[in-house]
């Protein structure tokens, strides 16, 4: 037996399969059927050996059999029925009736029981029928939407007339963090906000007037048990009703992935506009040097044009690489391993230093959870701004700090003054400095969970201060995206 289509079934004809081994009683009660019943379709058929291929090949709503037929008998019939199409409406109408017939077929899960007999008879056979193929294209539909929303595996909810809970599905409950038991009963503002609950009666208040939509899509915050707010979609429609509301049923969908991407895209946005404000104005500057060193190595030709105009590319060169950095840093940490910040300030030294300068490190490890390479070039960018923007011999230690770490110069320090500007794109003091070091500083920190903050160093310089704890650390379960 096929699938109805569910746009189809609203107009389509109910299909009766009409099974008796007498034609005239399959004429009259099909002429019947058609003068009592609005768009039917009646099959007959006089081998009920056949009937099981009938359904098969065709869409039926109710089966009708007579008893006493040869080769097979309709309790027979109803057998073969049950075997495939369990719930297929099955009616025995026949006129050799008994109670121990009726037993026989009640106990084998007929639909209905009728003794043939005159027009009245076969009236309330058309009316059996009927109630019969409703309920049954009521369940099929039934049905299908529930197989599609658990496919689908959002949480559903159903809401009494009283305003309580008095249905919700598994996803509902994985999705809240409540007990079912916790759920039913109680009102919507076990998970939601006063002012969601107002949005929302103000939603159902629409969807029931009399010019109102069948349903309304909504945002709203769902607090689970634990306390997190949920972005969702609430998907709302009122249940059916003639005179008194019975309730509304509703279909949440998570909203967070979406909501992420939305916060993504706008920062990927601020980025864009950085390069663009980089690309714009700061390059302009260095390029002009470099072109006015080029014009006066032209009409004199000193080695200090030269100079100049190698010192400014090698600057343009710098800033490129420090916006690559940027853009690179721009991708979420996820994966992380120990990483001693000790052993990689010593390794990064190497590349700063002067034999004047110092580098004070840590006794023993000073071990965090973090992306090496990520968590080398922050430490690179802060050797570098210590040794760029201080005079040899600089000194700068990295010591453990507050379930982090800490590192610090003794260099010119910064402007209280300025304390807030230092992390911004293009902030820099030094006459030759790109103004993006201690940026890439800042978003590594960021998506690493860490909170970053700049304060004075006991020799006066800049002291740049990392909260690494477990509960910044515990934020690398949903990766932060700079």
């Amino acid at each position: 037996m096929s699938i109805e289509d569910p746009q189809e079934a609203a107009t389509a004809p109910v299909e009766v399969l009409h099974v008796d081994d007498d034609p005239s009683v399959l004429d009259l009660t099909e002429s019947f059927l058609d003068a009592e019943l609005d768009g039917v379709a009646v099959t007959t058929t006089t081998e009920p050996e056949g009937v099981i291929d009938h359904l098969a090949a065709g869409t039926f709503h109710c089966v009708i059999s007579d008893y006493d037929m040869p080769g097979r008998d309709g309790l027979e019939v109803l057998c073969d029925v049950r075997d495939e199409y369990p719930d297929l409406p099955f009616i025995l109408y026949t006129g050799k009736g008994s109670e121990e017939i009726a037993a026989e077929a009640i106990n084998a899960g007929v639909t209905g029981y009728l003794q043939k007999g005159g027009p009245d008879q076969i009236r309330r056979l058309a009316n059996r029928v009927e109630h019969a193929a409703v309920e049954y294209r009521s369940q099929i539909e039934s049905e299908r939407y529930s197989t599609v929303l658990k496919a689908l595996d959002y949480p559903i909810y159903v809401v009494n007339e009283d305003a309580e809970f008095e249905y919700v599905n598994e996803p509902f409950v994985d999705l809240t963090g409540y007990d079912r038991e916790e759920i039913i009963g109680s009102s919507p503002g076990l998970i939601k906000t006063e002012s969601d609950v107002k949005k929302a009666n103000e939603k159902l208040a629409e969807i029931v007037s009399s010019t109102g939509p069948e349903r309304r899509k909504f945002s709203v915050d769902i607090r689970s048990k634990d306390g997190k707010e949920i972005p969702c979609y609430d998907h709302m429609a009122a249940l059916p009703f003639d005179e008194e509301f019975r309730g509304s049923v509703g279909i949440l969908r998570d909203a967070s992935e979406e909501q992420r991407r939305r916060e993504e895209l706008l920062r990927q946005n601020e980025r864009l506009e950085e390069f663009t404000s980089v690309v714009s104005h700061d390059l302009r500057t260095p390029l002009n040097n470099a072109e006015a060193a080029a014009e006066l190595a032209r009409l004199d030709g000193d080695e200090e044009h030269f100079d100049r105009l190698a010192s400014e590319h090698e600057r343009m060169e710098q800033m490129i690489r420090d916006l690559l950095r940027l853009a690179r840093n721009g991708r979420t940490v996820s994966e992380t391993e120990p990483v001693d910040v000790g052993a990689v300030a010593s390794e990064a030294w190497k590349s700063f230093g002067c034999p004047t300068d110092e580098l004070e490190l840590p006794d023993g490890e000073l071990v965090v959870e973090g992306d090496s390479a990520r968590v080398r070039q922050l430490i690179e960018n802060l050797l570098r701004n210590a040794v760029d923007h201080g005079q040899s011999p600089v000194r700068v230690r990295v010591r453990e700090h507050a379930g982090g770490f800490h590192v610090e110069d003794d260099g010119p320090g910064i402007d209280e003054d300025r304390v807030d500007e230092v992390f911004e794109p293009g902030f820099t003091t030094a006459s030759d400095g790109t103004g993006f070091g201690l940026t890439i500083v800042k978003r590594i920190a960021d998506a690493h969970g860490w909170a970053v903050d700049v304060t004075e160093s006991d020799a006066g310089g800049a002291r740049f201060e990392f909260a690494v704890d477990a509960k910044a650390n515990a934020s690398l379960e949903e990766p932060h995206v700079v």
